[in-house]
């Protein structure tokens, strides 16, 4: 009889990356390290010796199979995963968006059809990236633990996803060029919320200009269960449904915030992913702010992972989103229905 292990979606990838970096980067000894870890048929340790023997390209599917069932999770935990209906197009593709549709009318007998003009704009969305760079310790990296390698998986995810959330929802992120895409609340004139939801709630929908067949609410967890009453029964921590839209919970959503948004409108992008890990490398340590730049040779204070006895895991995706089409977002600010308890 034969066991097989059943992995969390993602964990390859994570055990790959751990083997690489405890290997320095030579995938020969990352194959060793996997092997004496997990067993010399597990998947790390088969994709890694085809990469070290240079048959990459016979085990490249269960490479992709592995990046894709990780970058899979991780949009699972984004806000993205959940919007339902989003229009997906490829990266650095010319494409063709409507900005006024055909018009119909009303035609008396005998007498001619008028005919309507729609009018389209061409564009593409330029290939952005997102990364999450994690550092750890060796001992953690080296622990036999199971635990410690469920720790190092989820604070990859987790990382990922909500630098997904907050470019996407925030309304101060403008977006920089080659950068960052704008999030979708950006440039939303928001309404200013009052003391009954149900009235703040109808005054969002008037001002929505999208497509309410394709529209979803997404606000935060605690937003959400103040909202919750006898006449929306249908809406709590994780989400719901709001007036009869599905409704979206997220910690990375602005604080205070009831968004509207026609997905529909919304074009998504997404491209390549990948991890790259090194022990040996000097990093600048800081998660904003940073004043490193490759471009103009500006330095700042660095760390060597080596000198810390630490590892560096760096995962990123290619994508950018874009909202084309005018009123598709409305947006409350400031609200919370709590019952004020005297």
């Amino acid at each position: 009889m034969v066991s097989v292990e059943i992995l969390p979606k993602g964990m390859t990838f994570t055990r790959m990356a751990l083997a690489k970096a405890l290997g320095d980067g030579d995938d020969f000894n990352a194959a060793g390290i996997a092997e004496a870890r997990w067993g010399a048929s597990s998947a790390p340790a088969r994709i890694l010796r085809a990469v070290g023997a240079g048959t990459y390209a016979d085990m490249g599917g269960e490479f992709r199979a592995a990046a894709t069932e990780f970058f899979s999770v991780v949009e699972q935990l984004s806000v993205l995963a959940r919007l339902t209906g989003i229009r997906r197009v490829p990266l650095r593709t010319r494409m063709l968006t409507a900005t006024s549709g055909a018009s119909a009318y009303w035609v008396g007998e005998g007498q001619p059809k008028p005919a309507g003009k729609m009018t389209f704009t061409s564009g593409s969305l330029p290939s952005l990236k997102v990364a999450a760079l994690a550092v750890i310790t060796v001992e953690l990296a080296t622990s036999s633990d199971p635990a410690a390698e469920l720790v190092v998986r989820r604070d990859m995810i987790r990382s990922m996803a909500e630098a997904i959330d907050v470019a996407l929802l925030d309304p101060l992120n403008a977006g920089s060029a080659g950068v960052s895409p704008a999030s979708i609340t950006h440039g939303v004139t928001p309404i200013s919320a009052g003391a009954d939801p149900a009235a703040d709630l109808r005054l969002l929908i008037e001002n929505f200009a999208g497509d309410l067949e394709s529209a979803i609410f997404i606000t935060t967890p605690s937003v959400a269960v103040s909202l919750a009453s006898a006449d929306r029964p249908g809406i709590g921590l994780r989400g719901g449904e709001l007036l009869g839209a599905p409704a979206v919970t997220s910690r990375s959503a602005p604080a205070g915030a009831i968004i509207l948004a026609d997905v529909s409108a919304l074009a998504l992008g997404e491209g390549a992913s990948e991890i790259r890990t090194s022990r040996a490398a000097t990093i600048e340590m800081l998660d904003a702010d940073l004043v490193q730049d490759a471009t103009t040779g500006t330095g700042t204070a660095l760390v060597s992972l080596w000198q810390a006895n630490c590892l560096g895991i760096l995962s990123e995706k290619e994508m950018n989103w874009e909202i084309q089409r005018a009123g598709a977002v409305s947006m409350i600010t400031g609200a919370d229905y709590a019952p004020i308890v005297s």
